[in-house]
């Protein structure tokens, strides 16, 4: 085996070089990225399916090596001291508020799909494993889960206009004028029908 590697990296070692010395700025750094080149081709040598596409597989971990030693090489730059304190106070608050007005949205869903949404969500245990707990089946289980965290948008949609990132996410939030039937001024803490 370890002549037929010798064999193999002779066979394309200088072709991988002038590849390399092509696309980055001197000597030593092709040098440097032909060992890792050279150290990847050892460690992902048998994840290569036919030896015909070898070479194709060479060149490919070879230009990710050089994507890689660019990428390495981008200046960082530090924050600002202003900027980088900045939020750190209004963060906290903001959570604080959201954790706030989750409590009552939480305890407002029905119980079944409160202590499966709890679960999952708060205490962080795999679907599978709140099925196990509750005793009932996995379908269950992320059926209850997924009607839990619908109504919990809905209900923070009733009380705050939220700003979506391009994904979906919650970037922010503002209290509607009205304010929230769920844990604002008002009647308190209303049940969701079942």
């Amino acid at each position: 085996m370890r002549r037929r590697l010798e064999a193999i990296w002779q066979e394309h070692r200088g072709e991988l070089k002038s590849f390399i010395l092509k696309r980055v700025h001197g000597a030593v750094e092709a040098e440097d990225i032909l060992h890792e080149v050279f150290l990847k081709m050892l460690a992902g040598l048998g994840s290569v399916q036919r030896v015909d596409s070898l070479r194709a597989w060479l060149f490919t971990v070879a230009r990710n090596a050089v994507t890689d030693h660019f990428r390495s090489k981008r200046p960082m730059q530090e924050l600002p001291e202003d900027l980088a304190d900045h939020g750190k106070e209004g963060a906290s608050s903001q959570e604080e508020d959201v954790g706030a007005c989750l409590r009552p949205i939480i305890e407002a869903l029905p119980e079944k799909v409160r202590l499966a949404l709890i679960l999952a969500d708060m205490e962080g245990l795999k679907q599978r494993e709140v099925a196990h707990r509750l005793g009932i089946s996995l379908a269950a289980a992320k059926s209850r889960i997924l009607r839990g965290r619908l109504l919990v948008r809905r209900m923070i949609e009733d009380c705050c206009t939220l700003e979506l990132d391009a994904r979906g996410s919650i970037m922010d939030y503002t209290v509607k004028p009205k304010g929230c039937p769920h844990c604002g001024p008002g009647p308190g803490p209303q049940r969701v029908p079942k």
